[in-house]
C-alpha cells in the first residue's frame, strides 16, 4: 500500500496466549498500537487493550500441564490478567468483537502496514499458525485473514538482521558482567526480546516493562518507529510480504547487516 499524505500508518500487534496447558497457543490478552511510524516521538493515535472472553474465563486453560497430562500449577501471567479484568470490565470482549473493532481501526485509520515482533507466532502465514489465527479458528470456526489491501512484515525479523549488527555486538564486549546480566536469559544466552532490544537502543540497562499485550506493543512500536527512521526504504524492498524465520544462533555470530541480508536471501 501507498502510504498518503506524506504519513506511514501502521498497527504493532502483541499478544498473550495460553502455554503448556491442554489447548496452549490461544490469546486471552489482544494489545495493538495504532500510529504514524514517520513521527519523531512515540505519538500513537489509538490503542487497543481486550481480554478474550471465551478463553479467561476458562480456568482450566490458565493450568500448566505436564507430560502426562497432569495439571499442576496455574500460569501466573493470568493471575494478573484476572485481577486487571475484575477491575476493568470494560476491556473483556468476546473474540469476534475484538476482531471487528480491529478491522475496522485498519480501515478508518488507513493503516498500510500490520507487524508483530514474532509475525509468524502471532498471527502467522502460509503453513504457520500463529495465536491469532488458531483463536479465531477454534473460537468462531472461520479462517482469519488479515485485512485486504494492507501489507505485512515481522519486526523481529527486521530487528535481527538490521538493529542486531556489529555495532550492538561491540557495545555488548563493552559490558560488565552485571550489565551483562541484564541481558542474558537463565541459559546464558543472549536475548533477543523487544525489551533487551531497547534496553541496548536507550543504553538503559535496568529498563524494565511489565508484560501485558499492550505495554508490550507500546514498545514494539518505539522499536519500530526506530527501525523506520533508520531503515524504511530496506523494510519496504526486503520485508514488506516477505517474512523470513528467525535464526538467533547465525544471528549471534556478530555478523554485519551485508551478511545477515545475504544469508536471509531475497524474495521467494
Amino acid at each position: 500500500m501507498t502510504p498518503k499524505n506524506n504519513r506511514t500508518m501502521a498497527c504493532v500487534i502483541d499478544t498473550e496466549c495460553t502455554y503448556i496447558s491442554k489447548s496452549p497457543n490461544m490469546v486471552f490478552h489482544f494489545g495493538g498500537v495504532f500510529g504514524d511510524i514517520t513521527q519523531k516521538h512515540s505519538l500513537h493515535t489509538m490503542e487497543m487493550d481486550y481480554y478474550v472472553l471465551e478463553i479467561i474465563e476458562q480456568i482450566d486453560l490458565f493450568l500448566h500441564t505436564n507430560k502426562q497430562g497432569v495439571d499442576y500449577a496455574i500460569n501466573p501471567a493470568m493471575r494478573m490478567a484476572w485481577k486487571d479484568a475484575i477491575r476493568n470490565p470494560h476491556k473483556v470482549k468476546k473474540w469476534k468483537h475484538i476482531i471487528e473493532e480491529f478491522n475496522d481501526l485498519i480501515v478508518s485509520m488507513g493503516i498500510d502496514y500490520i507487524t508483530s515482533y514474532n509475525f509468524n507466532f502471532d498471527i502467522g502465514q502460509g503453513d504457520k499458525v500463529g495465536t491469532i489465527r488458531k483463536t479465531h479458528q477454534q473460537l468462531t470456526d472461520k479462517i482469519f485473514y488479515l485485512p485486504r489491501n494492507v501489507d505485512y512484515f515481522c519486526l523481529m525479523d527486521i530487528v535481527a538482521t538490521c538493529m542486531a549488527n556489529r555495532n550492538f555486538y561491540a557495545w555488548v564486549k563493552t559490558l560488565s558482567q552485571e550489565e551483562l546480566d541484564q541481558i542474558t536469559t537463565l541459559k546464558g544466552n543472549l536475548s533477543y526480546s523487544a525489551e533487551t532490544m531497547l534496553r541496548a537502543l536507550s543504553k538503559d540497562l535496568y529498563y524494565v516493562e511489565q508484560h501485558t499485550a499492550l505495554r508490550d506493543a507500546r514498545m514494539e512500536f518505539r522499536l519500530l518507529m526506530e527501525c523506520w527512521r533508520k531503515w524504511d526504504k530496506l523494510i519496504k524492498s526486503d520485508f514488506v510480504n516477505n517474512v523470513k524465520s528467525v535464526n538467533w544462533r547465525t544471528h549471534n555470530k556478530g555478523l554485519t547487516m551485508k551478511e545477515k541480508l545475504a544469508l536471509r536471501g531475497g524474495r521467494k
